[in-house]
């Protein structure tokens, strides 16, 4: 019994110290929402107050007045390309920011021709401190309207093959695609005006392109209009949306994938049957150990 005992108040010991450990331990993945160093995205999710998923198969069954924003570092498997499509035909909103992922496979499942790059967008005279730094000026009216004269990118893309009415943003006249990663501009290498934003109507919903994740991260999500452009972005008919904000394309370290299991777990303890059922559990280790602590009576 007091093997027993012993043992039982060591598994407790271990799993109160490893999920204090995962709560404190700050995350340093790209585009992780508990990481509120200079990549993650926990400033964006604090101000647009973005609900966190890690599977498509939490969006809610009606999409309408919903933004999923997916960045698609990992593949998409069937299953989960005909659960975007669903989201999007039932009245959802894609906010699809990609610049070297999978955004591409998305695109054309959803029957979209355009297509990102996949090449850096580079821009030698309007950029914030380097060419890798492009800011872009050139905007729809509506989007002006907004509020929006300049926002800034970081190590984007640029979008090919979509129609001039379909866009939102271009980059400008000095900007080029590096090809041959020389960081400099080199003939036959195109040179800008590149769109790199563009929305497309399909079904009741909406497809919003960016050719540049990055744009939500901690460092760069607060530069210039940033912050106005994405509200316009996830925006409808004048109303902010609701966010959605999946992490389930996303390379996570192991710490990241125990955080998002973290939040699972969290509001069951926090329930007034998981407050209960803790409450309960400490009170019999610690009556355990106590009345060993304590010994038996003797009878005479």
């Amino acid at each position: 019994m007091r093997t027993a005992s012993l043992l039982l108040g060591v598994v407790v010991l271990v799993l109160v110290l490893s999920m204090l450990c995962v709560h404190f331990l700050p995350s340093t993945e790209d585009f992780m929402t508990h990481n509120d160093m200079w990549n993650g995205v926990k400033r964006f999710c604090d101000e647009f107050g973005a609900v966190t998923i890690d599977s498509l198969d939490d969006l809610p069954d009606t999409p309408a007045g919903v933004v999923l924003v997916l960045i698609p570092y990992i593949e998409l498997d069937t299953e989960e390309l005909a659960a975007v499509g669903r989201f999007v035909g039932g009245g959802g909103t894609l906010l699809l920011m990609d610049d070297y992922g999978y955004g591409n496979q998305v695109l054309s499942y959803l029957g979209l021709d355009v297509r990102f790059s996949n090449q850096p967008l580079f821009d030698p005279l309007f950029n914030m401190k380097n060419l890798q730094l492009p800011r872009i000026t050139d905007f729809t009216p509506e989007v002006r309207e907004a509020g929006i004269d300049v926002i800034v990118l970081n190590h984007a893309t640029a979008l090919l093959d979509v129609l001039e009415f379909d866009v939102i943003a271009w980059s400008s006249v000095s900007s080029f695609l590096d090809t041959d990663e020389s960081e400099t501009w080199e003939e036959p290498e195109p040179r800008g005006p590149f769109p790199v934003a563009a929305q497309f109507p399909i079904g009741d919903g909406e497809v919003v392109v960016v050719a540049d994740p990055s744009i939500v991260i901690n460092s760069i999500v607060g530069r210039d209009d940033n912050y106005a452009f994405i509200r316009c972005l996830t925006s409808r008919n004048g109303q902010q949306q609701s966010i959605f904000f999946t992490t389930s394309h996303l390379p996570m370290a192991s710490l990241d994938v125990s955080k998002t299991r973290l939040d699972t777990f969290r509001p069951i303890i926090a329930s007034p049957a998981g407050l209960l059922g803790t409450t309960a559990l400490v009170f019999i280790v610690v009556s355990r150990y106590a009345l060993k602590k304590g010994g038996t009576v003797e009878r005479y």
